[in-house]
Formats: structure tokens, sequence, C-alpha cells
């Protein structure tokens, strides 16, 4: 029985496409064996083959049903990050600075963060803005909700979970959009819960940067839980279908300690896993994308 579902560019409909990236080993219908990769990394790349669009989108044409992903993104262990917790709230922080420079001088009353993970970012937004009177957190990992509790006033599963009747002036989405099958639908959702001249700011990785091109398909992003992947002129197409104007696109900084960065390199170029020492931690533009965009 299969257990993947088809797919046309969920950009732009098309059909008519080409296989660019290739994994080591190609799904087949066992779902066992995609649990199992799911969960880390391994010496073999497993992931769905991408394609690209003529419209620029990079995607894979066949990818998990919905109910199997619910499984899978519900049962993971708790959300820490794989490299290490100060580097990881180094980066967070830049990402606060960033929405507070750009985006804070309007009025901002209320905040929903989709991915909110451990609720780290609307702690400190809200630490940092007094005038936030309102948080929500959506998160399908359950492991967390208890956490997100005493950061929000309400905690979703799933965003449609939420009422389009609840507006919000800005809404969070770190590392989500990339992993959204039904983008095109997921985006319309977004802009039902903004206000009027809300903002939207988000991350994903970029496919067109250096490192991508360098590792090719030993670049990390390019794995089961990634059913497409974004550049600049793909997201930015992205929010045009919604009528949002961009104000910000920017590559961002991540924080990394050089043992761990090191680590991830040899595994993605020489599949050995092999740990080096954390020596310092080293700032860098590696790979991703921030957006900044405006009902």
């Amino acid at each position: 029985m299969e257990n993947f579902k088809k797919r046309n560019c969920p950009l732009c409909s098309n059909e008519k496409t080409e296989e660019v990236i290739f994994p080591d080993i190609s799904p087949d219908n066992s779902f066992e064996k995609i649990d199992d990769y799911w969960r880390g990394f391994y010496k073999d790349k497993l992931f769905f083959p991408y394609s690209r669009c003529n419209c620029g989108f990079l995607f894979s044409k066949k990818y998990l049903e919905d109910k199997h992903l619910k499984k899978l993104y519900s049962s993971m262990e708790d959300n820490i990050y794989s490299g290490d917790v100060e580097t990881d709230h180094i980066t967070k922080d830049k990402y606060i600075d960033k929405i507070n420079s750009i985006i804070f001088q309007k009025k901002i009353y209320s905040v929903i963060e989709i991915g909110a993970d451990n609720g780290s970012i609307l702690k400190k937004l809200r630490e940092k803005n007094p005038n936030i009177k309102r948080c929500v957190a959506v998160e399908p990992n359950k492991k967390m909700h208890n956490i997100l509790k005493s950061v929000s006033d309400s905690v979703y599963n799933d965003i449609s979970e939420v009422s389009d009747d609840d507006k919000f002036d800005l809404i969070i989405c770190i590392h989500v959009l990339d992993h959204i099958p039904n983008i095109s639908e997921y985006i319309i959702k977004i802009s039902n819960l903004l206000n009027k001249n809300g903002y939207v700011f988000g991350v994903v990785h970029d496919e067109s940067s250096k490192l991508a091109k360098i590792l090719g398909k030993r670049w990390p992003a390019y794995c089961l839980q990634h059913p497409h992947l974004f550049n600049p002129n793909t997201i930015q197409n992205l929010f045009k279908k919604i009528n949002m104007k961009k104000i910000f696109i920017f590559k961002t900084i991540n924080s990394f300690k050089i043992g761990y960065l090191i680590s991830q390199l040899i595994l993605a170029i020489f599949k050995k896993n092999i740990k080096c020492p954390d020596l310092f931690n080293i700032n860098l533009k590696l790979g991703n994308i921030g957006f900044i965009f405006k009902k």
C-alpha cells in the first residue's frame, strides 16, 4: 500500500518539474524505516528527492501523508537544540534584536508564535516589550506545553485550532514554513490571523546558499522533515500569493560551538561521527534567511 502522496508544485500547482537533488537512499513504502531516519542524522542520507519547478520552487513531488506527519511530530523527543543551549540563546537573541529594530517601532500588542519550541522567544519579547498584552504559542510537541503555559496566555497543538476571529499584530514562524506540505493553504491561515498592518517574522533554510551548493546532497537541510525549501525569490513569491508587502529579507546570523560545527561538517562530507572539542563560539551567516512581511 502506498504510504506517500504525490504533489504538484505547492507554490504554482505546476506538474512539470525536474528532479535535481537525490538522496543516498530513497524512502520506500516502509513507514518504520521513515520513523528511524526521522529521529536523527545517519551516515546515509534518506529523504524524498527534490524537484525544481519552472517557477523556481524546490520541493519533493512525493511526501508523507498528514496522518503520518502528525504521528512523527507528536512523538519527537524534547526540543533541545542539538548543538548547545548557550549558542541557541545567542542565535535567538539576534532574532529578537531584528524584530525589535524593525517591527517594534510600531505598536505591537498581540503575538502568536508558530513552532514556539520552549517559549524562549516569547518570554524574551515580553520582557523587552511591556506593550505586549497577549502571547499565544502553537507547538505540535506536547512535551513542551507545560513550559509554554508559563510564558504564554494560550497553547495550541496546531494553527488550525486557532480561530480566524483571533487576530494578532505579529506572527513569528522560525524554521516552520519549510516543514509544511500544504504551504499555500497554510499561508492563507497566517494571513487570516493577522490584524490589518500586522507583520510576519520568520526564518527558513536558504537552498540557494553557498553552504548548500558546497555540500550538495550532504547539506543537512535536505532531510525528511522538509517537503520543500525556499530561497529569497520563492519566499517572496509565497507571500505575494496573499498580497503581503516585503519589508526585509536578510541572511541570519547563527551562533555555534566550533567543535559542534566541525563535527557536523565531517558528518555531512565524510559520513563519520567524530566529536570535536568546543573551544569557542563562532557567529556565521550559514545557510538561513530571515524575512519580515506586512499585511
